[in-house]
C-alpha cells in the first residue's frame, strides 16, 4: 500500500484490517519532472513486488466488509490477468465486470498484477518517465501506456471491492474529492 507523510491515520486503518499488508511509505524528497514524489513510491512499490503476483493498493480507500477474503476468491478465477477493483464507469453500472484493453487503465486505487508483471511495469517505467509530458504523478498512464505496447486486457471487476474516500487528491490539489465508486458495496 502506497501512503505518504500526513496520512499515516489511513494507512494504520487498512492495516489494522489486512495485518501482512507491506506499507510502502513516500519518503522521497525530489519530485524530479513532476509535482509530487508520490510517481516515485509507485515506482518502488513494483519494485518491491518484483516477479510475485501482488495486490497494489491507495491509502485513501475503504475495504468492502470481508475484504481479503472476497479479493482472494476474484484472484484464484483469475489468477493471470491483471485484476481491478475500482472503478468509477457507467459501464460498472450497465455491463459490471468485464475485459477493456489495458491501454483504458486509469484510478489505481486497488489492483492485482499477477506473476512476473510488477516487474515487467517497473522495468518501463523508467523508459516512461523520460518520454512523459504529464506533470501530475502519471503512474496509471505509465500502466496503459505499457498495456496498450504489449496489447493486454485486464478485468474490472464488479462490484469494485474498494471505494475512494472522499478526500483531496495528495498529488492533484484541483481534482475533485468526489472520485467514488458506482458500485461499491460496503
Amino acid at each position: 500500500m502506497m501512503t505518504c507523510k500526513g496520512r499515516e491515520k489511513l494507512a494504520i486503518k487498512i492495516k489494522e484490517q489486512i495485518p501482512n499488508l507491506i506499507v510502502n511509505y513516500d519518503d522521497f524528497t525530489d519530485n524530479g519532472k513532476f509535482t509530487s514524489t508520490a510517481w516515485f513510491n509507485y515506482q518502488r512499490g513494483w519494485e518491491i513486488a518484483g516477479d510475485d503476483a501482488c495486490v497494489q493498493m491507495d491509502d485513501d480507500i475503504i475495504l468492502t466488509k470481508d475484504f481479503v477474503k472476497k479479493i482472494e476468491k476474484v484472484i484464484l478465477e483469475y489468477p493471470n490477468t491483471i485484476i481491478q477493483f475500482f472503478s468509477m464507469r457507467k459501464k460498472d453500472i450497465d455491463i459490471g465486470t468485464r475485459f477493456e484493453p489495458l491501454s483504458n487503465f486509469t484510478m489505481q486505487q486497488c489492483y492485482y498484477l499477477p506473476k512476473g508483471v510488477a516487474k515487467k511495469i517497473y522495468e518501463f517505467s523508467h523508459i516512461f518517465y523520460k518520454y512523459t509530458e504529464h506533470k501530475f504523478c502519471p503512474s496509471d498512464i505509465a500502466i496503459a501506456d505499457w498495456g496498450k505496447a504489449n496489447k493486454m486486457q485486464y478485468l474490472i471487476y464488479c462490484p469494485n471491492l474498494v471505494d475512494h474516500m472522499q478526500e483531496r487528491s495528495m498529488i492533484n490539489k484541483i481534482r475533485s474529492a468526489k472520485r467514488q465508486s458506482k458500485t461499491f458495496q460496503p
